[in-house]
């Protein structure tokens, strides 16, 4: 009879997961903290978990899978504006951070190459834990959101080129020669993925997935075989495959199929993630986590403490208002998981002496990314707390969100439309409502899953099935006078029906159907078409009487 490990970890791990997961809603714990704690119990508490390729496996995926979706949240019109930021910011912070953290090393007991390592280790903040708090907060297209994404963009640029420093030292002449190959293949491989990106942005993606995006399935299948494409790419030029994955997705961002693709691989990526929390606590050894506590504490500390407030400085000095500063440094206070791999690197090559060191910042990591995941969700409300502390000290009457200066960032993007109407279906109805609400003068947005029917429309449009939330607010269900549900699809009218009801946006729906009648009004329909064929005059005479239409 075969039998397949993997699966027993993975049992051992989703079941783990789901029990602490369970227990940390009634102890309010973070999904990530959740994670860990049920790593730790499965490793160092009972021993069932151990070091797996396979399980490391499914964590690299999950990161790569993570990636892919920034990529996807993150069109060049959004980004355009912090790379400056970005790069200044970014680039300044690794090496103060770099810099002070060895020095501070030092102190503690460590050897100059040693604390050199750990000083690079502790520079760079973790991608999946940022992103993942963003979307329980602000989500990664925010003013915030875009910023950390876009300093973390830079530190895995940095960190590219430090693994590849650490993989040719140690060698003498042959290792330099290495260093410099290594550099060069890596710049180069960088350059290339980038120009594969934006031709097949340019040229190949818009007539492929446009030819098959009215099939979700396929446009999935073909949009992950994009990625892995140039995850191998990546793998192929000794580069991270994380920054592989997110080139591969800012090239579909720039795409209309974006939102569609977003909700499909999400729930995919948090699987993939799970595993990887779980199994970043499941990895820490327990006897030197005994010998290391006060080192751990100390540069636990400095992580989130210095950390945070160097990038704090940076950002109030790039114009940034102080709580879009704050904030920021605040979700960047964590070790990445690349300084674990930085850590393995150096001591295999030798620069790096200390055996422990791997646990170190193992130990690191667990404190910093469970702290980081407590303290970020309530980061306005420390804020508001930090400021009246200073106000009430007499050291300066700091504003909760100063007046936006030219040339400074305010904290949320303005709305692209405001005050239209959303129509949803382009049906036959759907695409008559569009033309004539258009021809009368009104603002219109137009939802529908295939972007053959959007073609043509007079309307801006947006593609994705509007049973999706993300569809619905790139849409500005939010903001609109009025939402029209045209689809013959009664789950999916009486969805947006009820989604309107909530955000309290008048709606009218087609009920194609008498018997739909009274639930669409028990679920808070404002207004039914019925038939069919009195759809656009009725319409007419509801937006009249709302006051949209003259």
């Amino acid at each position: 009879m075969r039998t397949f490990p993997i699966l027993v970890d993975l049992g051992y791990m989703l079941s783990a997961a789901m029990g602490v997961l369970l227990a940390g809603r009634v102890l309010g714990l973070p999904p990530i903290l959740s994670y860990m704690v049920a790593g730790l119990l499965l490793g160092p508490v009972s021993g069932l978990l151990g070091p797996q390729d396979s399980v490391a496996l499914f964590s690299e995926l999950g990161i790569a899978l993570l990636l892919f979706l920034v990529g996807l949240e993150l069109s060049l019109a959004r980004i355009r504006d912090v790379g400056a930021t970005a790069l200044s910011v970014g680039l300044v912070q690794v090496t103060v951070t770099t810099v002070a953290a060895a020095a501070l090393s030092t102190l503690i007991g460590f050897g100059r190459a040693d604390a050199l390592v750990l000083g690079l280790a502790l520079a760079f903040s973790s991608t999946v834990v940022v992103v993942k708090l963003l979307e329980r907060s602000g989500g990664t297209g925010s003013d915030l959101g875009r910023t950390t994404i876009g300093i973390l963009l830079v530190q895995d640029v940095v960190v590219v080129v430090a693994l590849t420093a650490l993989s040719g030292v140690g060698g003498g002449e042959s290792g330099l020669k290495s260093l410099v190959d290594g550099i060069t293949i890596a710049t180069a491989g960088m350059a290339a993925l980038a120009m594969a990106a934006a031709g097949g942005a340019l040229w190949l993606l818009p007539r492929l997935l446009g030819w098959i995006a009215a099939s979700a399935e396929t446009l999935l299948v073909v949009s992950l075989t994009w990625c892995f494409a140039f995850i191998l790419g990546a793998e192929r030029f000794a580069i991270s495959i994380e920054l592989g994955a997110f080139i591969s997705g800012l090239a579909l961002a720039q795409l209309p199929y974006a939102d569609e693709l977003i909700r499909r691989v999400h729930p995919l990526a948090n699987f993939f993630l799970a595993v990887f929390f779980v199994a970043l606590g499941a990895g820490i050894d327990p006897d030197v986590a005994r010998t290391l506590w006060p080192q751990a504490i100390v540069l636990s500390a400095f992580v989130l403490i210095a950390k945070p407030a160097l990038v704090f400085g940076l950002l109030l000095w790039r114009k940034y208002n102080r709580q879009t500063a704050f904030l920021a440094g605040l979700t960047l206070g964590q070790v990445s998981e690349f300084g674990f791999l930085l850590v393995a690197v150096a001591l295999a090559s030798g620069v790096a002496g200390s055996a422990e060191l791997a646990s170190l910042i193992g130990l690191v990591g667990i404190l910093t990314i469970g702290l980081s995941a407590t303290l970020v969700p309530r980061g306005p409300a420390i804020y508001r707390w930090l400021t009246r502390l200073v106000t009430k000290s007499g050291l300066g009457t700091p504003r909760l969100v100063p007046p936006s200066a030219p040339g400074s960032h305010s904290e949320q993007l303005l709305p692209p439309v405001e005050g239209h109407v959303v129509v949803v279906g382009m049906n036959t109805l759907g695409r008559t409502l569009v033309r004539r609400l258009c021809e009368r003068g009104e603002q219109v947005v137009a939802v529908d899953s295939d972007p053959l029917k959007l073609a043509g429309l007079p309307a801006r449009t947006v593609f994705g099935n509007a049973d999706s939330v993300v569809v619905l607010r790139r849409a500005g269900i939010e903001r609109a006078r009025l939402v029209v549900a045209a689809p013959q699809i009664e789950d999916v009218n009486a969805l947006i029906a009820h989604r309107c009801h909530l955000m309290r946006v008048p709606v009218s729906v087609h009920a194609f159907d008498p018997s739909m009648v009274d639930e669409l009004l028990e679920i808070g329909a404002d207004h039914l078409m019925v038939p069919k064929l009195d759809g656009v005059p009725l319409v007419e005479r509801e937006l009249r009487r709302l006051g949209v239409m003259g």
